[in-house]
């Protein structure tokens, strides 16, 4: 599987391995505005005072996305390790490593995974004990459905978020 960015690599590991409840948020895709829910995006869009932010030619098009945001497993050593122990006793032994500038890592026999940082090689290399081959190609372009209509809003489901079109009127 490729995975775009290390937000989706954090996503991934926390609904696959840590199985954490991320924290959510809604923005809009213009001036990046966050608000708790979709009720009050679709209430600050339509607001004049929040409207000053996007251009008028720019409000049709603006969408509204679910954010989720997971612990950065992936950078972070300590987030990382919460990973390994989130994998409980049935967990392989992990092998960590640093050899010519890249970290490898390793639970058991499985092949082990090179990456830039000791946090990101044991990410990987634990989503593997779950047979997820993780790619991590980082100018991916995210990956989307068309979205469906709902009588002027929009739904449109991606690999890790959901996102809801707002035309302002």
């Amino acid at each position: 599987m490729k995975v775009g960015s290390l937000m989706e690599l954090d996503a991934l590991v926390g609904k696959h391995l840590t199985g954490e409840q991320p924290k959510r948020h809604w923005e809009d895709s213009y001036a990046h505005l966050r608000c708790e829910s979709f009720e009050e995006a679709c209430e600050a869009l339509r607001d004049p005072y929040f409207q000053q932010f996007t251009p008028e030619e720019r409000r049709p098009d603006t969408i509204l996305h679910e954010v989720e945001i997971f612990r950065p497993y992936s950078t972070s050593v300590d987030a990382a390790w919460d990973v390994v122990e989130s994998l409980g006793s049935s967990a392989e032994m992990l092998k960590v490593k640093r050899d010519n500038g890249k970290w490898g890592a390793a639970f058991g026999d499985r092949p082990v995974v090179l990456a830039g940082t000791a946090a990101l090689a044991i990410c990987l290399a634990a989503l593997r004990t779950r047979e997820l081959e993780v790619e991590l190609v980082l100018d991916a372009p995210a990956k989307s459905s068309a979205p469906m209509s709902l009588g002027g809003m929009f739904m449109q489901h991606g690999g890790l978020h959901r996102a809801g079109g707002f035309t302002a009127g």
